[in-house]
C-alpha cells in the first residue's frame, strides 16, 4: 500500500465521538494500514503497482478417476417419545 499523490504533504482532521483525531499523511506508518481504514481514512491508501508482470503461476488439479466402492450410509431411525394415551396419565 501507499498513499495517494493528491494526499501527500496534507493535514486530515477525522472527527469522532472520542474528539478530534488529527494525521499528519506525511508522518503515517504504513505498517499501521489497518488502524487507518478501521478509523476511516482507508480513502488515502492506493494499492502499488507492479512495474514488471511476473508470469502467472497456474495450479492445475488431475483428479484420479477410479471406482469407489462404499456402502450407502442407512438412515437414522427416529425415537419417538411415548406419549400416555386416553384415560392413562
Amino acid at each position: 500500500m501507499k498513499i495517494k499523490s493528491e494526499y501527500k504533504g496534507k493535514t486530515i482532521v477525522k472527527s469522532t465521538t472520542i474528539g478530534n483525531i488529527t494525521v499528519v499523511i506525511d508522518n503515517i506508518d504504513i505498517k499501521r494500514y489497518q488502524y487507518y481504514v478501521s478509523i476511516g481514512l482507508g480513502y488515502i491508501f492506493e494499492e502499488e503497482s507492479e512495474t514488471t508482470t511476473a508470469p502467472e503461476k497456474c495450479i492445475q488439479y488431475e483428479g484420479i478417476e477410479q471406482k469407489v466402492s462404499a456402502k450407502p450410509i442407512a438412515k437414522r431411525k427416529r425415537r419417538v417419545k411415548q406419549t400416555p394415551g386416553k384415560g392413562e396419565e
